[in-house]
């Protein structure tokens, strides 16, 4: 028998709150960030606070707790709790939570462009949200795909993965986009993708500047999406579209867009360490202010998701 969306919903929650304490790598404090935003947005009018996630992360503290292990268990939980307020000035009115007497809630009336935030949160923890995946993914491309054309007004932005309006098998995709662009495509390369694969996974949106005249040297967005917590093994994927397509005298901009919030405040640059060279990447501050204002929130597979859980 088929779930419903309320089976699905209480099986996510119900996951939620048997996790207790995650297992990441404890340099991750983004994902605890994260983590700790999902409590706040299902905590309720109690909201969350510092004491809360101490107990929950280490338990209550009794006569035969260290002192100095306590200290760093308090260190640990503080740095998350930094980094949220990092979060609070980063994205400022595009930020669906607030903090109150050094408590943290989730905002009574939240607008659209908060609820993008929202979907970005969720979206981030498939692992929690396994059952939602398949509307997750398909509406992040989606959101890619609108925050390209909102960053590049100027260009031709295409969907190239579950969302394409591209027929045929892969090789077929790949020259059809091939004559739209007017670069042409690596024989050799394309030849080595089996006639069976219907869908290449190594480009999910793609954008151009055109030129009024048929010159190849143009500038490309080869775009990823990758919603899964080691999203940087994806990045290598739009480089096989580098070897597809005979680029003229400029190299393709490879692009990267994840869920995750990674911009650091303080130094100007990402918190993640993975990033590889000639990346452009699209997190999640970047992705929330350019879909600001952008009305593709109503008609998103997600919306129910989203309004179910900020009703909780």
């Amino acid at each position: 028998m088929e779930m419903t969306f309320d089976d699905k919903y209480v099986a996510s929650i119900n996951y939620l709150s048997n996790i207790g304490r995650p297992d990441y790598p404890q340099d991750q404090i983004g994902l605890y960030s994260d983590y700790i935003e999902l409590m706040i947005l299902f905590s309720g009018e109690d909201g969350v606070s510092f004491g809360d996630i101490l107990d929950l992360f280490y338990g209550e503290p009794d006569e035969r707790t260290d002192a100095e292990i306590r200290d760093k268990e308090e260190v640990f939980i503080k740095r998350i709790f930094s980094l949220i307020d990092e979060r609070i000035v980063l994205f400022a009115d595009l930020y669906p939570f607030e903090k109150s007497k050094n408590s943290y809630f989730l905002k009574r009336n939240i607008s659209d462009n908060e609820k993008y935030y929202v979907l970005l949160l969720i979206s981030s923890q498939l692992d929690i949200f396994n059952l939602f995946q398949s509307d997750l993914t398909t509406d992040f491309e989606t959101l890619s795909f609108e925050t390209l054309k909102k960053f590049i007004p100027t260009a031709v932005v295409k969907q190239f993965g579950k969302n394409t309006n591209y027929k045929g098998n892969a090789k077929d995709k790949i020259k059809s986009l091939s004559i739209e662009i007017g670069i042409p495509v690596n024989n050799y390369e394309i030849n080595q993708i089996n006639e069976k694969n219907n869908q290449e996974r190594g480009l999910d949106v793609i954008g151009w500047l055109p030129f009024n005249d048929n010159c190849q040297n143009k500038i490309v967005f080869l775009g990823q999406c990758a919603c899964g917590k080691r999203f940087e093994l994806k990045q290598h994927d739009t480089r096989r579209f580098a070897d597809y397509f005979i680029f003229y005298k400029t190299k393709p901009q490879h692009t990267l867009f994840v869920p995750y919030s990674l911009i650091n405040i303080n130094e100007g640059k990402f918190y993640h360490n993975y990033i590889e060279e000639d990346y452009l990447v699209f997190e999640r501050k970047r992705m929330v202010s350019l879909l600001s204002g952008n009305n593709i929130y109503n008609q998103l597979l997600s919306k129910k998701l989203v309004e179910k859980c900020i009703s909780f």
